[in-house]
This record gives C-alpha cells, sequence and structure tokens, in this order.
C-alpha cells in the first residue's frame, strides 16, 4: 500500500482553497463593475455547465442559485416592467385599463436579474468547490487566530444545525413522536438552539487552554500545497479582472 503525499489525490496536487475564492471574488467583481448583459450571461451560463459537469455538491449549488434567482427575477419585472416610458402592450385589461408592460422596463428587468443570477451562480458554485478544512489550514500561518476562529464557526454554522436538527428528529422519531407534523418542527426549534448554545461553551474551555487569543504566529501540523502554477493562475486572474475593470471604467 502507497502512501500519497498530503494534499494529493489520484489525479494529482487537489486545488488550493485560495485559488476557487480568487476566481468567484474576480468574476463577482467582473459582473459588477462591468455588468454588461453578455458578460453577465457568458458567466452564468458558463459557471452553471461547469458545476452541473463538476460533481453533486455543485449540481446542488446550482440547484439552489436558480431556486434564490428565479424570485428575484420575479421581482424586478414587478418592479420595473409596468413602470417604463415605452409601452408596447397590456396584459389584464380587466385589472384598471391593463397592466403595461414597457421594453424599457423589461430590458432593465433582465439586466438586473442576469446580473443577480451570475453573482448568485458564481459564489453558490466555486465556494462548493471549497475545502472547508483546507481553507482553515491554509488562513491559521497568515490570518489572526481569532479571526480564523470566528471565519471557521460562521462557515461551519449550517451543518452543524443541520446534523443537530438531524439528531433531534430521530430522537423524536424514535419516541413515537409525529417529526413530519409542523407541532413537532416548532418544538424542535428551542432543543436546536440550546444545543448550539451548549456546543459554543463546550468548545470556549479548549480554545482557552490553547491560547487561541494569544498574540504571535501559528504552525500548521500538515500545511496546505500551494503550487506556483495556481499562484500564477489567481494572480493572473487578478490582473486580468483589474485590467477589464480600468478598460471599461476609462471613458
Amino acid at each position: 500500500m502507497s502512501l500519497a503525499p498530503v494534499g494529493s489525490g489520484a489525479g494529482g496536487p487537489r486545488v488550493h482553497p485560495y485559488t476557487p475564492v480568487t476566481v468567484a471574488a474576480c468574476l463577482i467583481v467582473l459582473v459588477l463593475a462591468v455588468g454588461s448583459p453578455v458578460m453577465c450571461a457568458v458567466i452564468a451560463g458558463g459557471v452553471a455547465a461547469w458545476g452541473l459537469l463538476r460533481g453533486p455538491r455543485q449540481r446542488r449549488a446550482v440547484v439552489a442559485a436558480a431556486v434564490v434567482s428565479v424570485p428575484a427575477a420575479v421581482g424586478f419585472a414587478l418592479m420595473y416592467v409596468p413602470f417604463g416610458a415605452d409601452v408596447v402592450a397590456r396584459v389584464a385589461p380587466a385589472v384598471l385599463g391593463g397592466v403595461p408592460v414597457t421594453s424599457d422596463g423589461a430590458a432593465t428587468a433582465g439586466r438586473l436579474a442576469l446580473r443577480v443570477a451570475a453573482v448568485v451562480v458564481t459564489g453558490l458554485v466555486l465556494a462548493a468547490e471549497v475545502d472547508l478544512d483546507r481553507l482553515m489550514r491554509a488562513l491559521q500561518p497568515s490570518v489572526p487566530a481569532p479571526v480564523v476562529y470566528v471565519v471557521g464557526s460562521v462557515v461551519r454554522l449550517l451543518p452543524m444545525a443541520r446534523d443537530r436538527w438531524r439528531t433531534i428528529r430521530n430522537i423524536q422519531a424514535a419516541r413515537g413522536v409525529p417529526v413530519r407534523s409542523w407541532r413537532s418542527r416548532i418544538d424542535s426549534v428551542l432543543p436546536l438552539v440550546v444545543g448550539l448554545v451548549d456546543d459554543a461553551a463546550q468548545r470556549s474551555r479548549p480554545l482557552q487552554r490553547t491560547g487561541v487569543g494569544t498574540p504571535g504566529p501559528r504552525t500548521v501540523l500538515r500545511p496546505v500545497p500551494n503550487p506556483v502554477g495556481q499562484r500564477v493562475v489567481r494572480w493572473g486572474v487578478i490582473v486580468a479582472t483589474v485590467l477589464a475593470v480600468v478598460v471599461t471604467l476609462i471613458p
């Protein structure tokens, strides 16, 4: 049996957690700063297609992005389509003479919907690519320990709450409680909150003993490999993003 080096897999070195974070941040900056419909559509479609082909976590992120983006698009349509200047049609004529449909309002709603979709799908899909354990280990040598702890607690709150919720529901089911009723769901909220608060209190004691608040550099037992090629890619993406924004903003 052979032992592979830490941070490598069957297909070679794993992606450093800074790489998807950097790419996501640069793409979001491009969407917000440049904001052309073509660019937003290309970024949203490209990231969504990549996520659907990448793996189950990324596919779930694409579905979550669609769940968030569709209501936003509907909201933009309700806010802008009836209130433009160029009326091209009227719908529901029985309601106050009809609701106007304007071409300029529809264009504005479409641009905003594309921008939101691009930001959401980019953030969720590339966030699904980040290994949280590796991200925390990568941050430890260069970021103050209290900040690393706060970031780690925030990103782990949802998985921890989900696991504790599942445990509470399993206990209720074992006691014969009808877990599908709204009453049982409401009764599960208080144990969930108390359990999360108790978990935080239990973690505070070992954190104090390990000196999490003590200033000074930290060392990592198993540092995350940061290949030169990925560092070059990250800096290249940052430089390309800055150039694109500067060219766009220069009149």
